[in-house]
């Protein structure tokens, strides 16, 4: 029997729904129907989540977003946007759309270069995830992320950046600095994060790209 409960946060203007004791059929027939509405999805072993993203998740994310953009832009480093592509695997149970993803470097965004759809079971994983803390914790998502062998996470909560990455027995650990940026290290990152209650996007992506600049 599938039970969907809405559940409303009245601190934020979001809605979450669940829906319990779906089958594998049953999702992507759900996912089918959202078809590209702006829902992010968590689908664990038969339980669906399904919320509706806030203004502060989507500004969280994109700004992060951007600032990997200008690292790779300024850095010259290949890269390929996955955004919130549909990433989900039915021998692991689990489905769920990123924040934010992307293929680093010559040869993943090679790998990825022309391509119409995403296939979780054969293409690769992204090289780094952006995950945004809102509502609730992502631990079914990283969880997700780990099945996969995403090699590093960048995880948001509270508007302050944790870098993961994936060890060698195929855990995460909090790591100071990016394994695909090494001279950048979480409070490098949270420090222009937080200039976002000072100035707009813009000019928080015009000082990053002078300070990456500075670090080359």
């Amino acid at each position: 029997m599938i039970v969907a409960a809405p559940i409303v946060d009245s601190l934020k203007p979001l809605q979450q729904f669940v829906f319990n004791g779906l089958s594998w059929e049953q999702y992507e027939a759900l996912l089918e129907s959202l078809g590209e509405r702006r829902l992010r999805h968590t689908f664990v072993e038969g339980r669906l989540e399904v919320v509706t993203p806030s203004y502060e998740h989507e500004s969280s994310k994109t700004l992060i977003g951007n600032l990997v953009a200008a690292l790779c832009r300024v850095c010259r480093m290949p890269r390929q946007n996955a955004g919130s592509t549909t990433m989900k695997r039915e021998d692991f149970e689990r489905g769920l759309e990123p924040d934010e993803c992307f293929f680093l470097g010559k040869d993943s965004a090679a790998a990825m270069r022309g391509k119409s759809q995403y296939y979780a079971d054969i293409d690769p994983p992204p090289d780094l995830v952006v995950e945004v803390d809102v509502t609730a914790s992502s631990k079914h998502r990283i969880e997700m992320y780990r099945l996969l062998g995403v090699q590093e996470v960048w995880r948001c909560r509270n508007y302050v950046v944790t870098f993961l990455g994936l060890t060698k027995d195929g855990r995460y650990r909090q790591i100071k600095r990016s394994r695909h940026f090494s001279f950048l290290s979480s409070d490098d990152l949270n420090r222009f994060i937080e200039l976002r209650d000072e100035m707009d996007d813009t000019e928080t992506e015009l000082q990053f790209e002078d300070w990456v600049r500075g670090q080359l």
